[in-house]
């Protein structure tokens, strides 16, 4: 092939381009009492299926394009906008709920009838009796009766700045809503009974002012100045939320009685960090201290606001979590019956559940224990006295990354696993909890979903997904590997990806597509993955077509393993797992003739853009070509909540940590990129980076993408086609196609990043 057509063929393998490949590489349920109904897709047409979830027996129901044409036949038009919000129901007679355009939409099966229902108003946040809107207006809170077409003010004293139900600039993307218009819904819970909503009054006064400058805006020459309010890692100021409740029939506000909670990147109602109980006659919040040095349990009394601690959990070296892993979702259940509370910890050295008393502050036992991870509490059964969670690492026989469905005793006794087939497994538990769906895959097997009962037997086979199209691109298998990380004792994880006209006979360059956490791992270990439209499996195949192995590593300092695994870069974030991805490389060249060593590049996006530019810096005999975007090169120029919390509160070590002050080590080929307008990663912590370089009189190439955010930056056509340009250039010694031009993501899809 000549460099054109691997061009051609590396965007093939784009992972937004892949969509006429891959078949029900997911099955997302939609449960009613008696069935599961799923969306068959194959490559002429979608269709609903309905399963008995006692029988198993499926049904064909209908072709998607029947709603589509009822829809447009209705609204006049064809239009591109998805259909979302999918609900089913089936008495007295089958029906389709859905949202297309922010209208929802009946559609009625037997009668095949499209009705319109009403118009969804962008920014408000329906009751779920639906008979109730909240709405944020010029900083206060709006109720409207959506029944009698009343509004009610609930509040009179907001402010900008110190105002209800919104989020943090620190959001990492309040200006690309600014711009795009978006008006977001309030960040608020309305209770299960609709009588009540818990919300915040935010405070960002005393944070300080942050800028981006739009020097290309759409319709004007003038460039426009963007303000927001963002707190660095060591700023005095954070963001603050005062809880507070609503009663709906009353319209009285009550204040939660505790103290502001931090808010340095989201608020506890985003992070799912605030929820009611069944009743609704408690709510429930974490509080975590700066630094994630401690984490609290509150219960609140719904009626009068007052709060009750319930569990403290300090740090004994680095930081607790609710989980290991962003988004950091609780793994809690208040046990009303028996007040007990179970409660995941790292105590041990991995992730576990306990059993608290309620009254006490004090673990009644552990539920599990051991040297592997427990990864999601999924429900207790109080009357058959059963847990269900899931976990990884259990079985040492089988990849520590892969998850599995457990039950056990309250007690921890009669632990048992529900899902045997090797592979990751994906679990959705149906609302009455008499069954379940299970997906699961490896990275370079097809995704299977089955429906099973509750002791993990078969009821029937969903669907298993149609990869077929893959092989029509010659797609060459990842290789899952091991290898040891740099104390040469511990097992650390990765996959290579080739081109798919590898000859082994040959020798390849090598490229490391980095990404060092710490809030998550990034190599995938299932097929799922591929389903992503920013698939970064995909990116690196698409990589590799171009003549090159593309490898991906989750070294030490990554979650998914033991606490002390995790913890290896605390304090030491510049570490960014670098070493081991070096050590790796070494221990795969010896073993595989067709990997290069001697030409060996590096790329990352991001945390990954931080890491592969350290990695240039701490090792510039060993890499050779980098291209590194939008990445956090200061950790003191970035959301005091990532660094606060895996740096420490110490921010004397921050300088240690800062890619600045190591660019004077710059030898090879470098690429700097970053988007304009990126609200989640400053473009100052790149611009400085640059300063150090010229500095240093360092050469080296630099990329700025106006109007693109974190976001669209990495999926965008010419950052993708620079980021091939230049490997091939500097790595393959081959000079690219001039002008290559990659196709747009579709705008469906695109849709998705907003």
């Amino acid at each position: 092939m000549n460099i054109d057509e691997l061009y051609r063929k590396a965007e093939q393998f784009l992972p937004w381009n892949l969509h006429k490949c891959l078949f029900n590489t997911t099955v997302t349920p939609y449960w009613t009492d008696n069935a599961l109904y799923y969306f068959k897709d194959t490559e002429s047409d979608k269709s609903l299926i309905r399963v008995d979830i006692k029988t198993g027996v499926k049904k064909h129901i209908l072709k998607y394009d029947q709603i589509l044409n009822k829809l447009f036949l209705q609204i006049g038009s064809n239009s591109e906008k998805s259909l979302s919000g999918f609900i089913i129901e089936e008495s007295p007679e089958e029906k389709i709920f859905f949202i297309h355009n922010n209208h929802s939409w009946c559609y009625y099966i037997d009668s095949d009838i499209c009705e319109h229902i009403n118009e969804i108003t962008p920014g408000h946040l329906i009751s779920p009796d639906k008979n109730w809107g909240l709405r944020v207006k010029k900083n206060n809170l709006i109720l409207r009766d959506l029944i009698n077409e009343e509004e009610f003010q609930l509040t009179s004293d907001g402010e900008p700045y110190h105002n209800y139900a919104t989020s943090p600039e620190t959001n990492t993307n309040a200006i690309t809503q600014r711009i795009q218009g978006i008006t977001p819904d309030p960040v608020a819970i309305w209770s299960p009974n609709s009588k009540k909503i818990i919300t915040h009054r935010l405070d960002q006064r005393k944070v300080k002012n942050l800028f981006l400058l739009e020097n290309a805006p759409e319709n004007s020459q003038r460039p426009k100045l963007h303000s927001y309010r963002m707190s660095f890692s060591g700023d005095e100021h954070l963001p603050l939320v005062k809880l507070i409740i609503i009663d709906i029939e009353s319209k009285l506000v009550v204040s939660v009685n505790a103290e502001p909670l931090l808010a340095p990147y989201l608020t506890p109602i985003e992070f799912k960090w605030v929820w009611w109980n069944n009743n609704c006659t408690k709510a429930y919040f974490l509080k975590e201290t700066r630094g994630a040095k401690a984490l609290m349990l509150y219960e609140i009394d719904a009626e009068s606001g007052d709060t009750k601690l319930l569990i403290d959990e300090k740090a004994e070296r680095t930081y607790v979590e609710p989980s290991p892993h962003a988004p950091w979702i609780p793994q809690i259940l208040i046990l009303n019956e028996s007040q007990k509370i179970i409660w995941m910890s790292q105590r041990s050295g991995y992730p576990h559940l306990y059993l608290f008393d309620k009254e006490n502050n004090t673990p009644v036992q552990a539920i599990t224990q051991g040297d592997w991870c427990v990864r999601e509490l999924l429900f207790y059964d109080d009357k058959e006295n059963l847990l269900y969670f899931t976990a990884c690492g259990f079985d040492k026989n089988k990849d520590p990354y892969h998850e599995y469905l457990f039950r056990c005793r309250l007690n921890g006794s009669e632990m048992e696993c529900l899902t045997k087939e090797y592979g990751n497994h994906s679990i959705h538990i149906s609302p009455q909890k008499h069954c379940f769906l299970d997906s699961y895959s490896t990275i370079n097997t097809a995704p299977v979903a089955a429906l099973k009962n509750m002791e993990g037997y078969l009821v029937t086979s969903i669907e298993v997904a149609d990869i077929k199209g893959l092989s029509k691109l010659n797609w060459m298998l990842p290789k899952r590997f091991c290898v040891k990380a740099r104390d040469g004792v511990t097992d650390i994880y990765g996959n290579l990806y080739f081109p798919s006209h590898f000859d082994s006979s040959k020798e390849y360059p090598i490229i490391d597509h980095i990404y060092p956490g710490p809030q998550i791992y990034r190599t995938p270990s299932d097929f799922n993955i591929y389903s992503s439209i920013t698939s970064s499996a995909w990116i690196a195949q698409a990589l590799a077509e171009l003549g090159f192995i593309v490898m991906q590593l989750d070294g030490l300092g990554t979650p998914g393993r033991s606490k002390h695994f995790h913890d290896a870069t605390y304090k030491n974030m510049g570490d960014c797992s670098i070493p081991d991805h070096v050590i790796a490389i070494k221990q795969l060249a010896s073993k595989y003739d067709f990997i290069n060593k001697d030409k060996t590049g590096i790329t990352g996006y991001s945390g990954g853009g931080y890491a592969a530019m350290r990695a240039m810096l701490l090792y510039p005999d060993f890499y050779h070509v980098c291209v590194s975007a939008a990445g956090n090169h200061d950790l003191r120029c970035y959301p005091a909540n990532y660094g606060e919390k895996y740096n420490s509160l110490d921010t004397t070590t921050y300088e240690d940590q800062s890619n600045t002050v190591l660019a004077k080590n710059l030898q090879g080929k470098l690429l700097l990129v970053h988007g304009e307008m990126d609200d989640n990663v400053h473009p100052c912590a790149t611009m400085q980076l640059v300063d150090e370089l010229i500095t240093h009189n360092k050469d080296f190439e630099l990329l700025i993408m106006p109007n693109q955010n974190h976001k669209t930056t990495p999926t965008h056509p010419y950052f993708i086609r620079k980021t091939w340009d230049f490997f091939v250039r500097n790595l393959l010694g081959i000079e690219p196609p001039k002008n290559f031009l990659l196709k747009e993501m579709p705008n469906e899809y695109r849709q998705l990043l907003l």
